[in-house]
């Protein structure tokens, strides 16, 4: 079995896999976790510790407000910024400044 990660909300705790998390989006100090096939779950924690939550589970950050599960990037459209297009056909942005750094951890040359 895959190991879950818990997400605490307001009123309930979330045994989430990491590989069902699409992306996470911040709000200052809240973060919003979209899933496949599963409704949103928004925390009270910010993308700092969001990050060590999902620590090795695949993730990149793109943009100061995103944080990106690459299994479900299906294309990088250079036409657009270099927006990231993603299997539910989301398309979330990519920062100038961390361009690089994504192209490298995605191994594009």
């Amino acid at each position: 079995m895959e190991k879950r990660i818990p997400l605490t909300t307001k009123n309930n705790i979330y045994f989430v896999i990491p590989d069902d998390i699409l992306y996470c989006k911040c709000n200052n100090t809240s973060t919003t976790f979209y899933l496949r096939n599963q409704p949103e779950i928004t925390i009270s924690k910010g993308m700092k510790v969001v990050e060590k939550l999902l620590d090795g589970n695949n993730f990149i950050r793109p943009h100061q407000s995103y944080l990106v599960n690459q299994n479900h990037i299906v294309m990088v459209d250079k036409t657009d910024n270099y927006t990231l297009v993603l299997s539910n056909n989301q398309r979330l942005p990519s920062a100038i400044r961390r361009r690089k750094e994504m192209m490298d951890l995605l191994k594009v040359g």
